[in-house]
């Protein structure tokens, strides 16, 4: 019962894309059209979570009779990349999975549809969802996308590796500190590490959080290039004193998949990372990929844990403006928001529930590794955590996607040092951030 209680308590917390047709005839009223017609639905995951939303959509299907549901997805890279070309040529799915640091920028750019109408209507449910978690999804007043589970910033790692080490995960640990340990590792294990190559900015702002600092502003940055250096520091010293992955490992791997992640793919303990930045809501689908690792989290480093950590929405789901029947879609967030066959099917794949009545709903399914997150959650993050910096700004896509990605690119390759890529990325972050 009391593991039952705190499991209640995180759910209370707030904090292959294809040209596809919009959803059948009908208007935004309840007529029997709303629940006729193909709804398209896309996200991003991995083969796992692509099984369990089929599971959803399936059910969808069963419990609206007439209604096709089109899914599709892509790996986390080529998912925005997509929808872009989507958004361009108004052919955006009708559900379509947003992430936090994306959310303003569909916002703006008059891309998503309101939520509220919905919502007051009872068409989405939200009883047992806390107002903090509603409130995650709002944007101006108005709520434009509904959170799908609570996870946040996980150091997913395998403990096989750090046994053969002889070390020990500390409670928390400095960038220096993760250094030292990576560099022990290696020396001990021959195995290395992948300090989040080539994905988001989501760890540059974690651990500018820890020395109280915000990356992004709304117009530019806030920070300058002395606040970044520690963070391109880490990639300079990897591969200088040799424990950091080469660039020759990511050409042979599809950066972003799960799993290809270094962590548990591949033979090579030289090709091979002992950690893996990501959210809890990923550790499920890492173990599967290799039973023979036996990965734990703990947390990102930083110099403070309590300023740097946060709960996180693990994923939203949104309509999108081009979407010609709205209502058939709230319909559907609504089902994967409170329907018992939706939220078994995924369990916490995305995180945990958000609605109280489902979390009940699948506590004595979960698997030992998603009770490892329900441990993690409430006895690291929770306790130590404060709120989560506000949505970034529209213009961060690019930060995101070209100007990291290409910095910490050109460190592997020794094209650039620290400084050069701090002060790099002031400018260009900062160019893209104005505009």
């Amino acid at each position: 019962m009391k593991n039952t209680r705190k499991l209640l308590a995180i759910a209370t917390i707030g904090a292959t894309l294809i040209s596809m047709a919009a959803c059948g005839g009908g208007s935004k009223g309840g007529d029997s059209s709303a629940d006729s017609g193909e709804l398209s639905v896309a996200w991003w995951g991995n083969q796992d979570r692509n099984a369990r939303q089929a599971k959803v959509n399936k059910a969808f299907e069963e419990a609206n009779k007439g209604v096709k549901v089109k899914g599709s997805f892509f790996e986390w890279n080529d998912y925005w990349k997509k929808l872009s070309t989507q958004v361009a040529g108004k052919q955006m799915p009708d559900v379509v999975a947003m992430d936090y640091s994306y959310l303003q920028q569909y916002v703006e750019n008059g891309q998503l549809q309101a939520l509220d109408d919905y919502i007051s209507d009872g068409t989405i449910k939200t009883k047992g969802i806390d107002k903090n978690v509603l409130n995650s999804g709002k944007m101006n007043g108005k709520t434009y996308a509904l959170s799908l589970g609570s996870s946040s910033p996980a150091l997913i790692y395998n403990k096989k590796v750090l046994d053969q080490a002889g070390l020990t995960m500390p409670k928390s640990m400095t960038l220096d500190e993760f250094e030292k340990m990576s560099k022990t590792i290696y020396e001990k294990t021959g195995y290395k590490t992948n300090f989040r190559y080539y994905e988001a900015s989501e760890l540059l702002e974690y651990v500018l959080r820890g020395e109280g600092k915000t990356l992004f502003k709304s117009k530019k940055l806030g920070v300058d290039a002395a606040d970044l250096k520690p963070y391109f520091k880490v990639y300079q010293d990897g591969i200088d004193q040799g424990w950091h992955l080469g660039p020759d490992v990511f050409t042979e791997i599809q950066t972003g998949s799960v799993e290809q992640d270094p962590l548990v793919y591949g033979n090579d303990p030289g090709r091979r990372s002992w950690v893996s930045m990501k959210f809890t809501s990923q550790l499920t689908a890492l173990q599967k990929v290799n039973k023979d690792a036996d990965l734990e989290l703990a947390p990102w480093p930083s110099s403070n844990l309590k300023k740097a950590n946060y709960v996180k929405p693990g994923m939203f789901f949104s309509i999108s403006k081009s979407c010609k029947n709205p209502k058939l879609a709230a319909k559907y967030i609504d089902f994967y928001t409170n329907n018992e066959k939706a939220v078994k099917a995924m369990l916490t794949d995305r995180g945990l529930p958000i609605a109280s009545e489902s979390l009940k709903a699948i506590t004595p399914m979960l698997s030992p590794e998603e009770k490892k997150v329900i441990t993690f959650m409430n006895d690291v993050v929770i306790p130590q955590s404060s709120a989560i910096n506000p949505p970034s700004p529209a213009s961060a896509a690019t930060v995101n996607t070209q100007t990291l990605p290409q910095i910490e690119e050109a460190l592997l390759y020794r094209k650039i040092n620290a400084e050069g890529a701090a002060k790099q990325f002031e400018d260009e972050a900062n160019s893209s951030l104005s505009r």
